[in-house]
């Protein structure tokens, strides 16, 4: 696989960069102001998730179109290009991780209403057991790593994510979090499948932040710390369902929008 690229400064590169920064920068001020009035350490409990679910999705909506612009200064510098197409699907066959706590609250926002919501449910129980089964199970062997065997070992398993449709595109593509935005390929889907992942016919990589828009990201995400939300997108969603009474009575007051 390709070793992470320093990217260039380029004007285009600094631009997304700082707004980046700038829109972090502005909610994490947000965010201590309502901590410091609450006189705790974060900002976001079950006491104002109802009436802060506004505010919430809409910096998590410019957060992703920060990170499109990101991509799009950062992509044309990759010399081999990108090969990903429309209807691939082979990187959503994953245990997404590092899902940001803001992005749960948009993602869950955005499928909360659907005729599929149980369904969706049910799928995320059964890869959010599938995956602790085989992290217990690299535990129990002895693994060097048993998160990254236990990531692998399901990959391995060809369990597609329940938001793609039947014809390969992703059903929540406008809301899907950071992470299944940050992952490309150089060669074609057919060296994205479990027997070339860790082959150098596989030339996938993951477009990283700056590692002072990381830590940016992490204080922002602290102020979460009382919903005690997991970072994998399929456990965050059943943990965003158990908040579904905040949800319903935000509607009741036309506050999730």
């Amino acid at each position: 696989m390709p070793t992470e690229l320093e990217y260039f400064p380029s004007p285009a590169y600094k631009r997304s960069v700082l707004r980046i920064r700038s829109l972090l920068a502005k909610e994490i001020a947000r965010l201590e102001s309502i901590a410091q009035k609450k006189g705790r350490a974060s900002a976001i409990g079950k006491d104002n998730l109802g009436e802060e679910l506004p505010r919430i999705r809409a910096f998590c909506r410019e957060y992703h179109k920060a990170f499109m612009r990101y991509l799009d200064a950062t992509l044309p510098q990759h010399k081999n290009g990108v090969q990903c197409k429309a209807g691939c699907g082979n990187c959503c066959h994953h245990f997404p991780m590092s899902v940001e706590p803001f992005e749960l609250v948009e993602f869950y926002a955005n499928i909360r209403k659907s005729p599929d919501l149980i369904l969706y449910l049910e799928e995320c129980v059964f890869r959010t057991r599938t995956y602790y089964a085989l992290l217990k199970s690299g535990e129990v062997r002895g693994e060097e790593d048993p998160e990254d065997f236990a990531l692998v070992s399901y990959f391995k398993k060809t369990l597609a994510c329940p938001f793609i449709r039947a014809d390969g595109d992703c059903g929540t593509y406008s809301c899907r979090p950071v992470t299944c935005r940050m992952y490309f390929s150089e060669t074609s889907g057919e060296f994205c499948v479990p027997e070339y992942l860790q082959t150098e016919k596989n030339r996938s990589f993951i477009v990283y932040l700056p590692d002072d828009v990381e830590w940016m990201i992490a204080d922002l995400s602290a102020h979460y710390q009382e919903l005690a939300l997991p970072e994998s997108l399929y456990e965050g969603i059943l943990s965003m369902n158990t908040l579904e009474p905040f949800f319903a009575n935000a509607d009741s007051q036309g506050g999730v929008v």
